[in-house]
């Protein structure tokens, strides 16, 4: 593709070789007729066609070295070197041409064709160099001097080698015959290297233009044409040899012509252009240009806007500057043309004119000119009208003072964030200078408070080409905290387009402040901090929009009248304080705990159900009844809370504090300390809580608690191995009631724990006595509770009960849950390590229901693993089940344990649980739990017809015998 730059020259060139490469083809196709193979006077043409040639070598040598002071590319240079060579290579052919005079040696045919070949391949050369070269690189006098050297001392050579050592060339002509072998193959080398530098050429006619490609594209293919000619004639006077000479100086023509325009002629375009340029520069000027000489009197005058001129231009030409100007305006002229002729320029006077446009201010900018040999010098003034620049200045200088002055800090950046501008109430906010903050980020100021999403909103409108308004928190220079309520703007150019972002800022630290102060006395508590009435509201309302599952406490203390009637009001005021930090320390971080009036508390509980808000309550009522120090006395304090339930007792707040207060002064009524459910159905369960609580308390001293016994089964012989110790309770009022009903209200109030070593001196004294009695030696399993397990005195008195009931530490086994393992795993790693160092057994009760960690189950000592009855109920169906026993089976194995499992009531159960591997088994298939005597009866039924291999109706039999003995 040619680039536009070279496509006029590029068009004549192709022409050209197009109707060359067409008269070519003509030529080869003539008929071969006696005068082509001989023309007539041939050597006179041969002359003429030479000496035109080497006329055009010497004439691109004479353009090329007449320029070579005005800093010629190199390649126009070694162009115009080499054609001084090629030019004299060509004169010597001409002389040495057969039939022209002995030309030092004799003229011949072969001698010509030397210096014709030496010639051809110095242009082609040359031509290749040029084209392959830098063309924008200037050559240096030193360089043009060794080049025209080194080609003079090259033809030399050449000459020398041409007539005294002929013989070392290769034959290049046979007379008679024609050229030689040597001679086509070197035309034919010739030709590919003319058309390599055309190659080249063409690859730089693609590009913008600088240098004469064209020209030397044409010169280049004229040239590989001229050689195909040589190829072909067989007399030195044929039609070929005759037409690649008139080939050879059409080349030189185009040759010439390329350095020619690029030396010579593309520079005076290059001028011309340029004046065109200045004039057009000059025209468009909008200042007056001035060319004043050295005496003070106008030379030129050049002028867009003659209103901008104090006369018209022909009453300027030829004055003096004191014959048109006022007096003031032509001194400070005068004092600048002789700053001008001093320094060689002049810049920033300003003078006052009235001129057609008006009264106006111009800023002269003044520059001496280099005179002429014989002249005087003179100045060029451009007159510059600075009027409108001089009000916006004002303008720009009392909005800044206004700016400056404002009493509110303001900030302008860049688009970046980088401080452009503050003014000085910026700086007596930040405590920074002006120079410390420009071109910072105002993000200096940032005090680590204001959140990350506020930025990120800020960005995303300012981004967007919106304000943003809101409010920051930044730290001064001091260190000092402040709020800062801020405006943020784009400010656009006339196009519309955002260029700076300027801020508007107030400090509103103190107002916000002193709104705070009014929201804490409005909405809270004085004496306690606590939120009151209005701002529990605002708590209910959030908080119920985010769920309805919400519990209400009302909190009184009991009797707190008495306190402030015995000590007074202040150390009531000090009780009420240290109660509100223990209710609040107790409560979760997302509940809410209000003060009312005088003793009253209320707390908002979300996502509280009401066995949480029970338990709550029960952790409240303790915390209250821990002793309190005021006024040097010992207080003890107790409360009564009621519990309303969202939205089962009702949705609004009224309600349910209505509720909850109804509830609380059952509490009253019913002997206070404790809590109170409001609903009816709640409040019949918090009833019968209650009086369990309180019965449970007589139940051990009262002998109303028990144990029975259920057999734990080897499923590898079928014999009993063990035995589950189970507590029950029979009431006198309420008859049986049922462990899950009654173990939580021990763990809850602290009876679990004097129940439960009941329980473990029970069980251990009855199988001492079973033992005794001549039964097989068999483990006790014994539940520890969580509260059992964490008193710290567990291990010893543990151990002395076995002492005093003399049983062997193997033959009892305590079940923990995986709750009561998992609570703490170091603590209880540490109390299993010291359990199993007494030989105690232990194991895992409902295994499979929680979320043990397996890297802390292999390091808990522990003996058997449980698996829980919900695995088994259906594990003949659910595969599941199956694969969840299977695993736990297989796992305990791995990790040297037993397995049993518990509620096994069917023998597809058993027959599966078998299968599996799993040890051992208790549940109805065999036998419910058992009273002693009857458990007793039934191992020595099991020992009989284990002796006797009864059959599976035998032990049909006894497992009958079993449910009949049940309890």
């Amino acid at each position: 593709m040619i680039h536009p730059s070279h496509q006029p020259a590029a068009r004549q060139a192709t022409r050209a070789v197009g109707v060359l490469l067409v008269l070519l083809l003509v030529v080869m196709g003539l008929p071969s007729l006696p005068g082509m193979k001989g023309v007539a006077h041939y050597l006179p043409l041969h002359m003429a066609l030479e000496t035109l040639a080497i006329v055009v070598a010497a004439l691109t040598f004479g353009v090329v070295w007449s320029a070579r002071h005005e800093q010629l590319p190199r390649n126009a240079l070694v162009l115009g070197c080499a054609f001084l060579g090629v030019g004299l290579l060509d004169f010597s052919h001409m002389l040495s041409y057969s039939g022209m005079p002995d030309f030092i040696t004799p003229s011949s045919p072969e001698k010509a064709i030397h210096f014709w070949l030496a010639a051809r391949l110095l242009s082609a050369l040359a031509l290749l160099a040029v084209a392959w070269l830098p063309w924008s690189t200037s050559a240096s006098r030193t360089y043009v001097v060794t080049l025209v050297a080194l080609v003079v001392v090259l033809v030399a050579a050449l000459h020398s080698l041409f007539f005294f050592a002929p013989h070392l060339v290769p034959e290049t002509f046979v007379q008679g015959q024609g050229l030689t072998a040597f001679k086509i193959g070197f035309e034919y080398a010739l030709m590919a290297l003319y058309l390599a530098a055309a190659a080249l050429l063409l690859w730089h006619m693609g590009r913008p233009r600088s240098f004469n490609a064209s020209g030397l594209f044409a010169a280049a293919c004229v040239m590989g044409l001229s050689e195909f000619f040589f190829t072909r004639y067989t007399g030195v006077t044929d039609i070929y040899n005759m037409t690649g000479h008139f080939y050879k100086v059409l080349a030189y023509a185009f040759l010439y012509r390329a350095v020619f325009v690029e030396t010579v002629q593309q520079p005076y375009n290059l001028l011309r252009a340029s004046q065109r340029q200045l004039q057009a520069t000059l025209d468009a000027l909008p200042d007056p240009l001035l060319e004043i000489d050295d005496e003070g009197r106008y030379v030129d005058v050049r002028a867009g806007h003659v209103g901008s001129l104090a006369a018209p231009i022909n009453q300027l030409l030829g004055k003096n500057l004191q014959e048109v100007l006022p007096a003031e305006s032509a001194r400070i002229t005068l004092a600048a043309l002789d700053e001008a002729r001093q320094q060689g320029f002049s810049r920033g006077s300003v003078v006052a004119l009235q001129v057609p446009d008006g009264n106006r201010w111009f800023e002269l900018s003044v520059a001496r000119k280099a005179p002429q040999p014989g002249q005087d010098p003179t100045f060029v003034v451009i007159s510059r009208d600075i009027t409108q620049r001089l009000e916006s200045d004002e303008a720009m200088r009392k909005l800044s003072l206004a700016v400056s002055q404002n009493p509110l800090p303001i900030v302008i950046t860049d688009l970046r964030g980088s401080i452009e501008f503050v003014n000085d109430a910026f700086t007596r906010t930040s405590e920074y200078t002006a120079d410390e903050v420009l071109g910072k980020n105002p993000r200096m100021l940032q005090s680590g408070k204001t959140p990350s999403a506020t930025y990120r909103g800020m960005w995303t409108q300012l981004k967007q080409g919106k304000p943003w308004q809101g409010e920051l928190t930044n730290r001064s220079k001091s260190g000092r905290e402040f709020t800062e309520s801020v405006l943020i703007y784009p400010v656009r150019n006339a196009e519309g387009v955002v260029t700076n972002y300027l801020a508007h800022k107030e400090d509103i630290t103190e107002r916000k402040l002193a709104a705070e102060r009014i929201q804490q006395l409005s909405h809270h508590d004085q004496l306690t901090g606590l939120p009151n009435r209005v701002m529990l509201g605002k708590h209910f309302d959030y908080v119920i929009s985010q769920t309805n599952a919400l519990a209400v406490l009302w909190i009184d203390l009991d009797r707190f009248k008495d306190v402030n009637d015995s000590l007074g009001h202040n150390a009531g005021d000090l009780l009420l304080l240290e109660i509100s930090q223990r209710l609040r320390t107790s409560l979760q971080d997302n509940a809410t705990l209000s003060r009312h009036s005088g003793d009253d508390f209320v707390a908002l509980l979300p996502h509280t159900s009401q066995d949480e808000a029970a338990k709550l309550c029960t952790r409240l009522l303790d915390v209250l009844a821990q002793p309190v120090q005021v006024a040097g006395q010992e207080i003890f304090l107790t409360a009564s809370i009621g519990i309303a339930i969202s939205p089962d007792d009702g949705q609004q707040l009224d309600a349910l504090l209505k509720n909850a207060e109804t509830a609380m002064y059952r509490v009253k009524e019913d002997g206070r300390n404790s809590y109170r459910f409001f609903t009816p159905e709640m409040q019949a369960h918090t009833s019968r809580a209650l009086a369990l609580g309180n019965a449970l308390k007589q139940a051990l001293p009262r002998g109303e608690l028990h144990l029975v016994y259920q057999p734990q089964v080897s499923l590898l012989d079928g014999r009993v191995v063990g035995a589950e110790a189970l507590l029950r309770w029979n009431h006198p009022q309420w008859g049986v009631v049922s462990p899950a009903e009654f173990i939580p209200l021990a763990e809850a109030n602290g009876l679990i724990v004097p129940i439960g070593e009941w329980v473990l001196h029970t069980a251990l004294r009855q199988l001492r006595a079973w033992l005794d009695g001549g039964l097989p030696m068999m483990t006790m399993a014994v539940n520890l509770s969580a509260v059992q397990f964490g008193q710290a005195g567990l291990t010893d008195m543990v151990s002395q009960l076995l002492r005093q009931t003399g049983v062997p530490p193997e033959a009892l086994e305590l079940e923990l849950t995986e709750a009561v393992a998992m609570k703490t795993p170091e603590v209880a790693a540490q109390k299993m390590q010291e359990l199993s160092q007494r030989g105690i057994r232990l194991s895992i009760d409902d295994f499979g229901t929680g979320y043990s960690s397996l890297s802390y189950l292999k390091r808990f000592n522990i003996n058997q693993l449980k698996i829980d009855q919900s695995f088994v109920r259906d594990i003949g169906t659910d595969t599941d089940d199956q694969a969840i026993a299977t695993a736990i089976v297989q796992m305990a194995h791995s990790l040297g344990m037993t397995t049993i499992a518990e509620g096994v009531e069917t023998a597809e159960q058993l027959d599966f649980l078998r299968a599996r591997g799993c040890d051992q088994v208790q549940g109805y298939h065999y036998s419910r739990p058992l009273l002693p005597e009857h458990f007793e009866a039934f191992v020595r039924a099991n020992l009989q017809a284990r002796k006797q291999k009864p059959t599976p109706s035998a032990q049909a039999n006894i497992r009958a015998h079993a449910v009949e003995t049940a309890t």
